[in-house]
């Protein structure tokens, strides 16, 4: 054998070796399994799309609708702010390659997996398509994935069981329960405190009671502020205008639910740079121990717990 006929033979059993090679590492039954666990249930397409989310479980049904970029709630005919990031999560879950292996074909099994559509996602986009309709079942015995498929079809799959804690959690983890757009201390000018009307807060877990509770203004006075022409505490003055800026409720009622209340204990005006006011009224706190709290602006009430309450309507001797 000549010395170019080695060459040709060894290069062409190079050749020969380098496909076994890559035929055993695309035929790998292993490699196999892992590509068809790659799976994604949202297009980047439809995902652009997308302008509702209807959320259905056994006790009741969520909407979310998109509006100018901005996802609101809808409770009866009103529409609460969501909570963005939320539903981007939900979105980037939806969309994202991930791991989803495939569990099984048979209808049979569909029931006893929580498949039948009891727990139900619905993503619709323009004339109200939908561009996913996904039944989520329970957790696997891992408990760390859940089973999911697609309506109308008989295969099932498993994955995050993130996606059943956006589908089974409670409707508040939908809302933005803020009182307040984002606003800092360096755009307030003056907060004014009343308690006209006030009728006691009914104390919950040890709190100590109030005290030398009156009506009293702030105002700004350059880096100071100011209340009965005292320079007061800055940290504790500043700390507490964050606490109101930042303020969340727990929940919100409906206007119609207003009619059950108008028995205020207190009313915060917090008066800003560019001549807007903030205004919120506390409601005294219901049986179960949380306030209403009417906020300017707001076609619905949200619900303070005590703790938070109690944190806003702080006397006078504290800012000293």
């Amino acid at each position: 054998m000549t010395y170019k006929q080695k060459i040709i033979f060894l290069g062409s059993t190079a050749v020969f070796l380098t496909l076994v090679y890559a035929l055993t590492l695309i035929l790998d039954p292993a490699r196999i399994k892992a590509r068809n666990d790659r799976f994604t249930w949202l297009s980047a397409v439809s995902r652009e799309e997308a302008d509702k989310i209807e959320i259905t479980r056994s006790e009741d049904k969520v909407e979310l609708v998109q509006k100018n970029g901005v996802w609101y709630v809808l409770l009866e005919s009103i529409e609460i702010p969501a909570r963005q990031g939320r539903v981007d999560d939900l979105f980037r879950l939806l969309t994202n390659r991930g791991s989803f292996p495939r569990r099984g074909s048979s209808a049979a099994g569909h029931s006893a997996l929580g498949l039948d559509g009891s727990s139900r996602l619905v993503i619709r986009g323009g004339a109200g398509i939908p561009l996913l309709d996904l039944f989520v079942g329970i957790d696997d015995p891992s408990g760390k994935e859940v089973f999911l498929r697609k309506n109308g079809e008989n295969e099932f799959r498993s994955g995050d069981r993130l996606i059943g804690s956006y589908v089974n959690g409670e409707r508040t983890t939908w809302y933005n329960l803020r009182l307040f757009e984002e606003r800092t201390i360096s755009q307030v000018q003056r907060i004014q405190v009343l308690f006209s009307g006030y009728k006691g807060l009914e104390i919950q877990d040890d709190e100590e009671p109030p005290v030398d509770y009156r009506d009293f203004t702030i105002t700004r006075n350059g880096e100071n502020w100011v209340m009965d022409g005292i320079i007061l505490d800055r940290d504790k003055t500043e700390a507490w205008i964050q606490d109101i800026l930042e303020a969340h409720g727990d929940d919100v009622l409906t206007a119609d639910d207003l009619s059950s209340f108008f028995d205020p204990i207190a009313r915060i005006r917090v008066e800003l740079g560019d001549g807007s006011v903030l205004d919120l009224q506390i409601e005294k706190a219901g049986q179960n121990g949380k306030s209403p709290v009417i906020v300017s602006g707001k076609p619905y009430l949200f619900v303070l717990p005590q703790r938070t309450v109690i944190r806003l309507l702080r006397e006078t001797g504290h800012f000293l």
